[in-house]
C-alpha cells in the first residue's frame, strides 16, 4: 500500500474516527471488521487543535511529551513506509546506530526518561519540552510515525464526546492493541530463534521505575550487554526490524487468533462491549438535545 505523507494530517482533525484509519495497516487483515469499521465521533479532543492548550498543555507540545515503546515489527514498518516523516526515519536510524535502548523487542525510551516520567509531578506532562517525543515532527506539529505508532499514542484521548464511557472505550482499545503488540512482537522473535528467557530479559527494560549504574548515567546500553540481548543479530539491527515486520505482514487471521489465545479473545470482547456502551452514551446525549 502506498501511503501519502500527508495522510496523518487528514486523520487528526475533528469528526468521526473509524478505527481502521487510526491503526497501522498491518492490523487491517488481522482485526475483525466489527472493530475496524467502528466509528466514534470525537470533537472535544483533536491533535491539530489541542483541547488542553494553553491552560493545561503547551500548544506546541500537547500530549506528545512522552516517548513511547515501539515494538520491533512497527519499527520495520515505519522504515518501509512512505508515510513516515524523514525526520522520524532519521531518529530511528540514529537510535539504532547509537544503541539508544534499541532492543530486539523494539525501541524503548531511555531508562532515565522512563524513571523520571514514572515519578512525574502534576503539571509536568504536556509542558516539559525535554520530554517531547523524538518521533514528533516540529515542522508539521504532528506524529512522524503516525501510521505505525503504538497502542498508547493510538488510543490516548483526554476528552470524549461519549463522556466516561467513551474514555473507557479508548482504554479498552489501548489494552487490546497493547496485547496485540506483545503477541506479535514475541511471535516475530520466536521465528528468529529467540527463547522465552531471552525475550523476558529484554522486557525488563520497559516501564522502569528505578535504575542503577549506567541506567541513570547514559542513554546507550553497554556494548557487551547489548550483544548478549541481540542473540547474534547485533551487527545489523535495522535488517532485523525489517524481518520482524515481514513476519507479521505474512501472518494470516487464523495464526493471529491462535497467538492471541483466550486472553486476547477476552480483551476483544471487552472492547466490543465498550464500543456498544460508548455508542449508547452518544445516543442518549442526542436524545436529550
Amino acid at each position: 500500500m502506498i501511503e501519502s505523507p500527508d495522510a496523518r494530517r487528514l486523520e487528526t482533525g475533528p469528526g468521526t474516527k473509524m478505527i481502521r484509519h487510526l491503526i497501522t495497516p498491518l492490523y487491517h487483515r488481522l482485526f475483525d471488521r466489527e472493530i475496524l469499521d467502528f466509528e466514534l465521533k470525537e470533537t472535544k479532543a483533536t491533535c491539530d487543535n489541542c483541547a488542553m492548550a494553553p491552560k493545561e498543555y503547551r500548544a506546541d507540545l500537547k500530549c506528545c511529551t512522552f516517548e513511547p515503546f515501539i515494538p520491533n515489527y512497527l519499527i520495520g514498518a515505519a522504515l518501509e513506509s512512505a508515510s513516515t516523516a524523514p525526520t522520524a526515519v532519521a531518529v530511528i536510524k540514529n537510535k539504532i546506530a547509537t544503541r539508544s535502548l534499541a532492543l530486539p523487542i523494539g525501541l524503548a525510551a531511555p531508562l532515565r526518561f522512563q524513571i523520571e516520567f514514572n515519578h512525574r509531578e502534576d503539571g509536568e506532562f504536556g509542558n516539559r519540552e525535554d520530554w517531547l517525543c523524538p518521533y514528533y515532527s516540529r515542522e508539521t506539529q504532528n506524529c512522524g510515525i503516525w501510521k505505525h505508532r503504538g497502542a498508547v499514542c493510538t488510543s490516548y484521548y483526554c476528552k470524549s464526546d461519549a463522556g466516561p464511557k467513551g474514555l473507557k472505550f479508548w482504554k479498552a482499545l489501548e489494552n487490546y492493541i497493547h496485547y496485540t503488540e506483545m503477541a506479535l512482537m514475541e511471535e516475530s522473535l520466536v521465528m528468529l530463534d529467540f527463547s522465552p528467557r531471552q525475550v523476558n530479559a529484554c522486557l525488563e527494560y520497559l516501564n522502569r521505575v528505578e535504575g542503577k549504574g549506567w541506567e541513570l548515567k547514559q542513554d546507550s546500553m553497554p556494548t557487551e550487554l547489548s550483544k548478549e540481548l541481540w542473540n547474534g543479530y547485533f551487527d545489523d539491527p535495522e535488517s532485523f526490524y525489517r524481518k520482524t515486520y515481514q513476519r507479521v505482514q505474512n501472518l494470516d487471521k487464523g495464526e493471529f487468533r491462535e497467538l492471541m489465545g483466550d486472553m486476547g479473545f477476552d480483551l476483544e470482547q471487552r472492547l466490543l462491549t465498550a464500543q456498544k456502551d460508548a455508542t449508547g452514551a452518544l445516543a442518549k446525549k442526542k436524545t436529550k438535545k
